[in-house]
């Protein structure tokens, strides 16, 4: 395989947080991140026949956890997802997918919440990962809740462990474990206490994305501590150690042995992978300074190492401020509907709607039930850099608003539409829906729509028929100024462009792009 470029030098060099230990001379190995752009939270990574796949979050995003592919750990390409539709036992919050391999069988031990919304974790199955898999409902029901499933393998026996009582303020939050069937599909034996967090440390009362790796004698828990996500977010990782997977569990004196750094913050949830030579990675999310917090959690891959004496892994800032706003060129589209299905990139919420699409001929007409009381069928595509533009196309033509739109949530929408006739600026802000300015009437069989987006979350909108310049359509109040969207900003994921239809209507597009500034 290809390996991340090695400088040919030697230097001492400290670990990123924690204190400072006596370290081995290594090269320091140049990554370019991010590896995946846009949004890709609490990546899971296994290495099959020399070929890595890892698998992000979804939240109430379907289809449910996109799954990459590489060969080289440096260029990913998106493979499948793990499901199409939503397990019949679960209502949404698809977080933290665990993927495992073994015996020619492929298992992902995901998180979602129930119907009677408690959250727990399920666990699924294929042979062929690019094929889907078939759901083996719950798994494991803790109390309030259970999260953040991670398998490992000791000297043949299965273990899981598991984020328990982060719902229940009486108890502090434990990570917890229990042996697992030959099948991967039942727990044998009774539960025990991995380790605790602990309220007066950089943990402030909570740990979670834990994965385990052995090394000599010892087996490594990697965890994340503190809030993981939103403007407010101060993720952390931490390690702590045993001999045996019932513990005893030591945490390291030095932790969090990785923080923010370079562009990025709030880095954690994570799981170790190994090229096969000794080489030892770690695949995470963080979010980028640039637009923060309005986008996703981007995947990042930085190497770690093993202190000599102590036994510790460790970061190296050099690695780490090697390249920390490199990475891949963000994905442009161009989708002129010219299929017989969606492609790949759009995505939608779950929990709000369940659109129905009809591709046909270079158009999509889209529609839709809707849930939550929600306000429009929507569908998205993640941006994968906060500065770009979205143009759609469609036809002059229909009695329900449909057009251009930032998503947020359900309830929180900027964007402008095409309804008979006028097109109309608008945001729906709480659920309320509000026109903002004038609306424009326009003639022409066809419109296109466009929003330049900086920030992740101000966006100007235009207009413009057929052989004709764009023209600006903003409130008067805004004049020269981009509208602001701070108001979409949600805790678990980032602004999303994409194509709405309001209530029950129909709506017809032809044609949908996006791409960014500067690429």
């Amino acid at each position: 395989m290809n390996k991340p470029v090695l400088f040919l030098c030697l230097v001492w060099l400290c670990a990123c947080g924690g204190k400072t230990t006596e370290e081995v001379i290594e090269p320091p190995v140049s990554i370019q991140n991010p590896i995946i752009r846009g949004e890709f939270p609490d990546p899971s990574v296994i290495r099959v026949d020399g070929t890595y796949y890892a698998c992000g979050t979804s939240n109430d995003w379907a289809p449910i956890y996109p799954i990459y592919s590489s060969t080289d750990l440096e260029n990913w390409q998106f493979e499948s997802y793990v499901f199409m539709e939503a397990p019949d036992w679960t209502m949404g919050s698809f977080w933290a997918p665990e993927l495992f391999y073994r015996d020619g069988k492929f298992f992902c031990y995901y998180t979602a919440r129930r119907k009677d919304g408690v959250s727990c974790i399920g666990v699924a199955s294929t042979t062929d990962i690019g094929k889907g898999f078939t759901d083996h409902g719950e798994l494991i029901e803790w109390g309030s809740e259970s999260i953040d499933a991670y398998v490992f393998d000791q000297n043949g026996q299965l273990y899981i462990t598991w984020k328990a009582y982060g719902l229940d303020p009486e108890r502090p939050i434990q990570l917890l474990g229990a042996k697992l069937s030959a099948d991967g599909l039942q727990l044998e034996g009774d539960a025990f206490t991995v380790v605790t967090a602990e309220t007066d440390t950089w943990e402030r009362g909570g740990i979670e994305g834990q994965s385990i790796v052995q090394q000599g004698e010892y087996l490594y828990l990697l965890y994340s501590g503190a809030a993981c996500c939103g403007g407010g977010c101060d993720y952390k990782v931490g390690v702590a150690r045993a001999k045996q997977m019932e513990g005893p569990w030591e945490k390291y004196t030095g932790n969090p042995i990785l923080t923010d750094f370079g562009d990025w913050k709030c880095p954690g949830h994570g799981t170790p992978v190994s090229t096969g030579q000794d080489e030892w990675y770690y695949l995470y999310h963080a979010y980028a300074t640039e637009g923060f917090p309005y986008m996703g959690r981007s995947a990042l891959l930085s190497p770690f190492y093993w202190d000599e004496k102590s036994g510790w892994p460790y970061f190296k800032t050099v690695d780490l401020m090697a390249d920390s706003t490199g990475g891949v060129a963000p994905l442009s589209i161009d989708d002129n509907f010219d299929g017989d299905q969606l492609e790949g990139w759009w995505r939608w919420d779950l929990a709000s709607n369940q659109p129905s699409t009809r591709v046909d001929d270079g158009q999509m007409q889209l529609s839709g039930s809707l849930k939550q009381e929600a306000w429009a069928t929507a569908l998205c595509v993640v941006p994968e850099k906060p500065a770009y533009q979205v143009v759609a196309e469609l036809p002059n033509e229909g009695d329900h608003l449909k057009g251009l739109m930032l998503y947020g949530t359900h309830a929180n929408m900027l964007g402008i539409g095409l309804k008979e006739g006028r097109l109309q600026v608008f945001e729906l802000r709480n659920g309320e829906y509000s026109p903002l300015g004038e609306a424009v009437a326009v003639e022409t069989e066809s419109v296109s729509l466009r929003g330049q987006v900086e920030q992740g979350h101000l966006v100007r909108f235009a207009y413009r028929t057929k052989g004709g310049e764009w023209k600006a359509l903003s409130p008067a109040k805004t004049e020269n100024s981009p509208l602001n969207g701070a108001f979409l900003e949600f805790w678990q994921w980032g602004v999303k462009p994409g194509l709405f239809v309001e209530g029950d209507g129909k709506g017809t597009f032809s044609r949908f792009e996006l791409e960014y500034d500067g690429w």
